[in-house]
């Protein structure tokens, strides 16, 4: 070896050396951000029901309560735990409950590893599409966020499995389409096939790779070779991309063999949602999805759970110019990112659950992708535009940092609001000091997380059912309930979901009894949240 390829070898270890200097400082950065006074808000069902729960089962040796009693082997370890929401944090989080316990941290710390780990993907997807310094802005943008910050930290409840998969799969299509190879390929596949097993709204993705790709790729068909890519796809590669979406999504195809499950959720929620999304009613919704993105990019309304609302208009500014300024690119990579948000985005009209906030951050990485890939690529050219762009991103970046703060104020003060109040933890406390004989939890909301905070020595029955109206079948679940000595009925004081109170009341009286409260649980603000209640002969 020359000296001169010695010297090379060198200067290229100290430059991954200092980018990875770099970019352990975001790291850094979003880790404390988000790792900051972590049990707050208090622990939601979803967090607990979607992954804690199961994931204590699991590293206890207990039982496991498969979804749909749709599990593998004796144990019946989980293959799903919804119908379009896949068991991955399930096995994630098990480690972490196996080594903290069962609760809040069990959860949440395994979150903020995805978090990180999603940090990373969108750098080396955006450093594949353009260089490291755009990729290191796109990263210092994701870190400080508010709405990456705090729902990454209850990963569960926006599946944060599949926004990584989101930049995973991106950068797997990117490095394919430029390099080729039947292992790219299948990596690509893979990352794509788990994405739709983590949740299945990660079809809106694949939507928008897929009619991206269409479109960028269209003017292709009309030379004489008819390739529709710019290199044409070998047959390996076309069998390695079948066969890691296959390996991805495995567990979901087992599912539904075994129960058939998600299918029967399609077929039930594809005209009218559980929650009463009208999916033909297109405009309606997706006027609905663009204030909910807005809000999400802004990093408002969605998080008042913590305990108030703060916003960054600034941000409108910034990803409205990014699309302006990557549609006049020649790059492909850019605007193949600008165009699966667009059509992603579109998609997203169509669900087989709720209009929800929360299911826009899938779309994290690559609308903060864009930012990056538009105004950030600027910011080197050492020219009047690089001076505008800073003027936009640095402002950006530290109004993002001061809500990142206001937001942790507010969470102290009020330790989560409405389903994510701490309030559930002196509930599970309170449980445990009574130490009833059974418990009846009339309400959604509040079950597995008392299970998961006292290892499930607690356990309340979930009788209200879930339909939106009482009906004869609740009656039958609640009517042995209160013939039992000793039983605690939990409702919600405020904001029920399902209020099952005046069927509680009517039924007790024509029965013959009365009841009278046991405890009433309170938020950090004094107002009541739970209520416990005891039934006896009204006589």
């Amino acid at each position: 070896m020359s000296w001169l390829q010695a010297a090379s070898q060198r200067l290229l270890r100290r430059s991954a050396l200092h980018d990875a200097a770099l970019l352990a400082l975001p790291l850094l950065v979003y880790l404390l951000l988000a790792g900051y006074q972590l049990r707050l808000p208090g622990l939601h069902n979803d967090e607990a029901q979607e992954a804690g729960l199961q994931a204590w089962q699991l590293a206890s040796g207990a039982p496991v309560d498969a979804f749909r009693n749709s599990g593998l082997g004796p144990r019946q370890f989980p293959l799903m735990v919804q119908d379009y929401i896949g068991a991955g944090f399930v096995y994630l989080a098990a480690p972490f409950a196996w080594l903290l316990g069962p609760g809040t941290l069990s959860v949440r710390v395994p979150a903020l590893v995805v978090g990180g780990a999603i940090l990373l993907a969108t750098y080396g997807c955006l450093a594949s599409i353009a260089d490291n310094r755009t990729a290191l802005v796109g990263v210092a943008l994701l870190a400080v966020q508010p709405s990456f910050v705090f729902w990454t930290r209850q990963g569960v409840l926006v599946a944060s499995l599949s926004i990584l998969c989101a930049a995973l799969v991106l950068w797997a299509a990117s490095s394919w389409g430029r390099n080729g190879g039947w292992q790219r390929a299948a990596l690509l596949g893979l990352t794509a096939g788990f994405g739709l097993y983590a949740k299945l709204l990660f079809v809106w993705v694949l939507f928008g790779m897929m009619l991206a790709g269409l479109l960028l790729n269209a003017p292709l068909l009309l030379q004489p070779a008819r390739s529709f890519w710019p290199r044409r796809p070998h047959w390996q590669e076309a069998a390695g991309l079948l066969a890691g979406f296959a390996a991805g999504c495995a567990p979901l195809i087992i599912y539904n063999l075994l129960s058939g499950g998600t299918l029967l959720s399609l077929q039930s929620n594809t005209a009218v949602s559980y929650y009463g999304v009208d999916n033909s009613a297109l405009v309606s919704n997706l006027a609905t999805r663009f204030a909910q993105l807005r809000a999400v990019v802004g990093g408002r309304d969605h998080l008042s759970y913590l305990g108030g609302t703060l916003t960054n208009p600034l941000w409108d500014l910034a990803l409205l110019l990014s699309a302006v300024l990557i549609g006049f690119q020649p790059e492909r990579g850019p605007r193949a990112m600008l165009l699966v948000m667009l059509f992603g985005f579109i998609a997203t009209v169509f669900t087989v659950s709720g209009l929800f906030p929360h299911h826009l951050a899938l779309f994290t990485p690559i609308w903060i992708s864009i930012v990056a890939l538009g105004l950030g690529r600027l910011l080197w050219r050492h020219d009047a535009l690089s001076v505008v762009a800073g003027l936009i991103l640095v402002p950006l970046f530290l109004r993002d940092v001061q809500m990142d703060f206001g937001y942790h104020r507010l969470l102290t003060r009020s330790g989560g609001r409405a389903a994510h109040s701490d309030a559930i933890e002196r509930l599970a406390a309170t449980l445990t000091e009574l130490n009833p004989p059974a418990v009846a939890a009339m309400d959604w909301g509040f079950s597995p997380q008392v299970r998961l905070l006292t290892a499930d020595r607690i356990h309340p029955q979930e009788i209200f059912g879930y339909e939106w109206d009482s009906n004869a079948e609740f009656a039958q679940r609640l009517r042995p309930l209160l013939q039992a000595t000793g039983t605690l009925f939990v409702f919600h004081v405020n904001d029920a979901v399902f209020d099952r109170r005046p069927a509680f009341e009517a039924l007790a009286k024509s029965m013959g009894y009365g009841w009278s409260r046991v405890q009433l649980v309170r938020r950090r603000d004094g107002n009541p949240i739970y209520e416990i209640l005891r039934v006896q002969p009204a006589n």
